[in-house]
């Protein structure tokens, strides 16, 4: 047989490169909303995986790619992910059988309907090839993500599991960029708030406004989480340090503005509620603490309630809180946040820092 397995050109842009050497290019068709999955080269990096959108960020002559939780940094070829991998060479071995199957063809002299008939009169023999079920190429699952960010450096849309920090394509720190858009997908959806009442009713609303709450002191208790941490294990600290840290010490102090207040001065020397005035310190304190009835007692006041914020509220009563309360606490959220995250890393990594 002298014909190749590969034929140049056709979907896949074969190309003969070498004696024994072809190059294809496979693409990786993305999800229905322009997204291609993509998972840190770092065997221990966890959650890895993140998603990039294409045509966005550095789309001409990208060398390094970045790994948002971990800042792992690779040739852009590293991110692939073990789905994606597996396609590529399954469409590569679906290739080979085609070729394989059509040299022996060849080979044999088969026409298009693969038989052929030697010698006539008494003796003939006919040749027929039957080709082999072509190996099977099943397209890469990408997983779920709601987390979606646009890098204010490069432009590159992209999406997370929770928090990241380094942006995938120019690696700089953009992680309040993404304390910022979840704190706006809440004040996003409290402007819906006066519609949906109209339509479902008042409790309805009232939820909107107290899931609003809930998942607002979340953010605030996710990002000073993250922030600690990351904070001290950049000062040296072990990990399991911070971990009994973390255990004994914070559990859910920050929760409340003024435990974690309390939290971070004495452990990194931060006054977390600098930007504010007493006033908005007050505001977002006494609106925080509604969210302790609202999650554990239906939303009714209690005495835990009526000791910290000594209001006028009755207990048995439903706590008062409005869609403008917790539009403003995300407001003071925002704020906050970045406050402490200037503070924590006042000189963040660009694409050539360390992380």
């Amino acid at each position: 047989m002298t014909d190749s397995v590969f034929r140049e050109g056709g979907p896949l842009n074969v190309r003969k490169t070498g004696e024994d050497e072809y190059s294809m290019s496979i693409e990786v068709l993305p999800d229905a909303r322009g997204h291609t999955g993509r998972k840190c080269p770092s065997d221990g990096c966890s959650p890895g995986y993140f998603k990039v959108k294409t045509g966005t960020g550095i789309t001409q002559g990208q060398t390094t790619a970045y790994c948002p939780y971990c800042r792992a940094s690779g040739e852009p070829s590293e991110f692939f992910t073990e789905a994606q991998v597996q396609y590529v060479k399954d469409v590569a071995m679906r290739e080979v059988a085609q070729g394989v199957s059509r040299m022996f063809e060849n080979a044999l002299g088969l026409g298009p309907s693969r038989r052929r008939k030697v010698g006539g009169g008494l003796v003939s023999v006919e040749l027929s090839y039957k080709p082999g079920t072509l190996p099977p190429v099943s397209r890469p699952i990408e997983e779920e993500l709601r987390r979606d960010v646009v890098c204010p450096n490069c432009t590159l849309e992209h999406a997370v599991f929770g928090l990241a920090v380094w942006c995938a394509d120019c690696g700089a720190d953009i992680f309040m960029t993404h304390v910022t858009t979840e704190c706006a997908s809440l004040s996003a959806g409290l402007s819906d708030v006066e519609r949906r009442r109209q339509l479902l009713g008042g409790r309805v609303a009232a939820r909107d406004v107290e899931n609003a709450l809930e998942d607002n002191v979340s953010v605030f208790e996710a990002t000073l989480g993250f922030v600690m941490r990351r904070s001290l294990e950049g000062k040296g600290r072990a990990p399991d340090q911070v971990n009994e840290l973390f255990d004994k010490t914070v559990r859910n102090a920050f929760q409340s503005v003024e435990r974690a207040s309390a939290i971070y001065r004495d452990h990194l020397a931060i006054n977390i509620l600098g930007s504010l005035s007493k006033e908005e310190q007050d505001l977002l304190r006494v609106t925080f603490e509604k969210r302790h009835p609202i999650t554990h007692n239906l939303g009714l006041v209690d005495r835990r309630y009526l000791r910290k914020v000594r209001s006028g509220e009755l207990q048995g009563r439903d706590v008062r809180v409005t869609a403008d309360d917790v539009s403003r606490a995300i407001e003071l959220t925002t704020r906050v946040l970045g406050n402490v995250y200037k503070q924590a890393f006042p000189t963040p990594a660009s694409v050539q820092g360390a992380p």
